[in-house]
């Protein structure tokens, strides 16, 4: 009923509420596998152990029974009986767990709590130390019962699990779980079907013996065996063995044969192994979703964390780089999301790679002319903002906004998801042909205003601007052919980069006077833009420059 730091007040039926006077708490652990309650009970005043956690380890740590005593007979009995009901809830897809207690006197909790105090208290191996505490408290212990709690599944998982497979996208599931429960959570998600063949086991013997009946499937000539599919279901004692050094090839091997990959009664240590020996020896992108605090090792440990707000508590959303509040949401984040956010920084990079060496190039072609002294055409004022201010926000814009198909296009055909995966949109071929065209678009900006105004006493700035606004209209341009798709904002912005070009540009042909000599930028964009020349000769470079993209 409520809570404070010293005190549990809970209702008990016909007795009415009741206060117990909380001593300790030891907080669950991966190793444990269990979390432990010292309290005083308010009726006898004795102290009392309450103990819960996963039925495979309280079960462990019962006090041994003979057949001498009724007492000890009744506990067999009571043990057989919570085992079965274990059994039929884990079978109904129920989360189970036991709940034991043991009784203490005075002198057996003096002694552990002076013992505990040196633990809390040491400064060296602290954590092995109150390990070692818990373990001696949790002992001969007397069962209590068992719970099973439905853990309903969210609408939409089944859904979003045969997407991400059609999206080729693998998929395990880590839980810490009854294997009955883990399978039947499995069947009711979609991520096993009935067709699908079971194997367990972890053993070198048993998994050299399911990768040779899995080849065998595959290089059979029946039809009916090539496409049957395998799913491995291993335990958190197998997973122990599947993770030492000398069986983690073997076992990865098995794993990427299979379909599907269950991992039940996996403690959080184990979780975050499995997925860190699939990130580093597969070569592969992991991505780890959960909604509890024993996901937190393993989302932090993925390359792409997500955690899911939800009932249980907030720790996982806290340590995730996404947050999501119901499963379902994966699909979209991953197969719109994950597809844009792959294809604008694929086309973002080679975007850069292009204007930079475009312009770089223009004063590389410039060098043949000025002795390679490293003169520049233009100001430095135009050298400087050129990337700094006229072309530096529509890219982002683009980069940001871009959408080569629309959400409804890639929730339908979750296919479109593997470019990502083959990395269609940045290969070395597409690398070098954008190299190629950014020295073609160089040498016609540089070189059709050079030819026009031959033998003509025109000096280097006014030459250079010629250069700058036909690059700035082309680099511009190439950007809006590149968009897949164009919204207000990136017109808006376009126009505004092209006019502060201009504003700039006319502001300082008015009022740098003398700024840069010997030459002078003084009124030079303003006699330009009188020049009907000027106009013809850019629109040509233009026009040259993008030809290619047209044809």
């Amino acid at each position: 009923m409520s809570r404070t730091p010293d005190q549990v007040t809970v209702e008990l039926g016909t007795i009415g509420s009741m206060t117990f006077q909380l001593l300790h708490i030891l907080p669950f652990d991966s190793v444990r596998k269990r979390m432990s309650i010292v309290v005083r009970h308010p009726l006898t005043n004795k102290v009392v152990v309450y103990t819960k956690g996963a039925d495979s380890v309280i079960m462990d740590l019962l006090s041994p029974t003979s057949d001498d005593s009724k007492t000890d007979v009744l506990q067999t009995d009571i043990r057989k009986l919570t085992q079965s009901h274990l059994d039929k809830y884990a079978r109904s897809g129920l989360r189970t767990l036991c709940i034991a207690k043991k009784v203490m006197s005075e002198g057996e909790y003096a002694e552990w709590l002076q013992s505990h105090f040196l633990a809390e208290t040491s400064i060296d191996d602290r954590e092995e130390l109150l390990y070692e505490s818990a373990l001696r408290l949790e002992t001969d212990l007397t069962l209590l019962g068992a719970t099973g709690i439905e853990d309903r599944l969210q609408e939409g998982v089944p859904d979003t699990i045969e997407s991400l497979r059609e999206a080729a996208i693998k998929i395990w599931m880590l839980t810490g779980d009854k294997e009955e429960t883990a399978v039947n959570i499995a069947y009711a998600c979609k991520l096993l079907e009935h067709s699908d063949k079971i194997l367990t086991g972890t053993c070198e013997v048993l998994m050299n013996h399911m990768i040779a009946e899995i080849e065998s499937h595959v290089n059979s000539s029946d039809p009916l065996k090539k496409e049957q599919h395998f799913a491995l279901i291993i335990d958190g004692k197998s997973l122990e063995f599947a993770l030492q050094e000398a069986l983690q090839k073997r076992f990865l091997y098995l794993t990427q044969r299979c379909r599907a990959v269950i991992c039940c009664r996996a403690t959080p240590l184990q979780k975050s192994q499995v997925v860190k020996l699939v990130r580093n020896n597969l070569q592969v992108m992991t991505l780890a979703i959960g909604d509890g605090a024993n996901d937190v090792s393993m989302i932090q440990v993925a390359d792409v964390g997500i955690g899911i707000s939800g009932q249980e508590g907030m720790q996982a959303v806290m340590s995730s780089d996404f947050a999501v509040s119901h499963f379902k949401h994966l699909r979209k984040l991953l197969l719109v999301h994950g597809h844009w956010c792959y294809v604008r920084l694929a086309n973002m990079i080679l975007y850069f790679f292009y204007k930079n060496v475009m312009f770089v190039n223009l004063l590389f072609w410039y060098q043949f002319f000025c002795g390679f002294s490293g003169t520049a055409m233009t100001d430095f004022w135009m050298l400087i903002l050129f990337n700094l201010v006229f072309t530096s926000v529509p890219p982002i814009i683009y980069g940001i906004l871009d959408k080569d198909l629309s959400a409804e296009t890639l929730i339908v055909l979750p296919e479109l998801y593997k470019s990502g995966q083959t990395s269609e949109a940045y290969q070395s071929s597409t690398f070098w042909v954008t190299i190629v065209d950014a020295f073609y678009q160089s040498l016609s900006c540089f070189f059709i205003p050079y030819f026009t105004y031959f033998g003509s006493d025109m000096d280097i700035y006014a030459f250079g601007s010629f250069i700058i606004t036909a690059t700035l209209f082309v680099v511009l341009l190439h950007l809006l052919i590149e968009s897949k798709s164009l919204t207000w904002i990136h017109w808006t912005v376009m126009i505004l980069s092209v006019l502060t070009y201009f504003v700039f540009a006319l502001a300082l042909s008015a009022a740098c006077v003398n700024c840069i000599p010997p030459a002078n930028v003084y009124w030079i964009m303003h006699t330009h833009m009188a020049d009907p020349v000027f106009y013809l000769v850019c629109i040509m470079s233009v026009v040259v420059a993008l030809l290619p993209r047209y044809v």
